[in-house]
C-alpha cells in the first residue's frame, strides 16, 4: 500500500500538466482584457443609443436643464457618489450597476427631471445630454 505504481505516478503527472496548461491559458486570455481605468465617456455604454435618448439629450441642453459645455456637464455628473465609484472600476457590468444605483438614488432623493414627456432621474437625463453633446451636436 505504500508503493506508488507507475500508473499512479503518470496520473499525478498528468493532472499536474493539465493544471499548468489551464493556468497558462488563463494568463494568455487575460492579456486581451483591458487594464486601464475607464474615462468618463465609458459611462456612455449605459446610455441607449436610440433616437429617444438623443431627443432627451437635445431637449435637456435646449431647455437649460443641462449645460451645453461637455466638460462642465461631465464634472457635474462625476461628483455623484455612485458615478465616482463607477469611474474607478474597469468592469463594465459593475459600472452599469453603479450608474443604475445612482439613478435609483436620484429618484429616492427627489432629483428628477421631466423632459419630452419622460420623468427621468437627473443622472439618466444628464447622461443622455452628455451622449448628445459627445456626438458633436449643439442645441
Amino acid at each position: 500500500m505504500g508503493k506508488i505504481t507507475r500508473r499512479v505516478a503518470l496520473g499525478i503527472a498528468g493532472l499536474f500538466g493539465v493544471g499548468v496548461v489551464a493556468y497558462s491559458g488563463t494568463l494568455v486570455a487575460c492579456r486581451f482584457v483591458p487594464r486601464k481605468h475607464p474615462s468618463f465617456f465609458a459611462l456612455l455604454d449605459t446610455v441607449p443609443g436610440d433616437e429617444t435618448a438623443r431627443r432627451v439629450g437635445r431637449a435637456m441642453v435646449a431647455s437649460g436643464h443641462a449645460p451645453s459645455d461637455l466638460k462642465e456637464l461631465a464634472a457635474a455628473i462625476s461628483v455623484r457618489p455612485h458615478i465616482r465609484a463607477a469611474l474607478e472600476t474597469d468592469c463594465p457590468a459593475t459600472r452599469k450597476r453603479l450608474v443604475q444605483d445612482q439613478c435609483r438614488a436620484d429618484f429616492s432623493e427627489g432629483r428628477m427631471v421631466s423632459v419630452e414627456g419622460w420623468l427621468l432621474s437627473q443622472t439618466e437625463a444628464d447622461l443622455c445630454a452628455v451622449a448628445w453633446l459627445a456626438e458633436g451636436r449643439t442645441a
